[in-house]
Parts: structure tokens; sequence; C-alpha cells
């Protein structure tokens, strides 16, 4: 499940998402979330073109050590 954590760098809040592999969230660029930073939907209730950002996190493949492959 995706988590996130926010710090303040120098006056700056700085927000990081951490994902599983294979996860897929939608992140607020609206700044209006009440889950920020993850999209909520409300940017549907302003008048923007503003959507969210769909981030995919690619699943673990699995790298064989044999050396005949």
């Amino acid at each position: 499940m995706a988590e996130h954590t926010t710090e303040n760098r120098a006056g700056h809040l700085r927000t990081t998402v951490h994902l599983e592999a294979g996860e897929v969230v939608a992140l607020c660029r609206c700044f209006k979330s009440k889950q920020f930073p993850f999209c909520d939907g409300t940017h549907k209730t302003l008048e923007s073109e503003v959507g969210p950002v769909i981030v995919h996190a690619p699943k673990e493949t699995f790298q064989s050590t044999d050396q005949n492959n």
C-alpha cells in the first residue's frame, strides 16, 4: 500500500511517496485533495482542467543467476 512522508527542507515541504512493486496510484495536482498527496477526485468540482498524475510502479522481475540462460 502506498505510503508517504512529508518533511520540511529549508522552508519547503517535500513529500515522498513510497510504492510497492506493481502498485498504481493517482497523485493530486490541484492541491485541494483531503487525502493529499493522493487524489480524492476534488479536482472534478473545480473550474480547472487539472487532473491527477497516474503513477505505475514497475512490477518486480525475476532475474536468473544461471549463466546458461
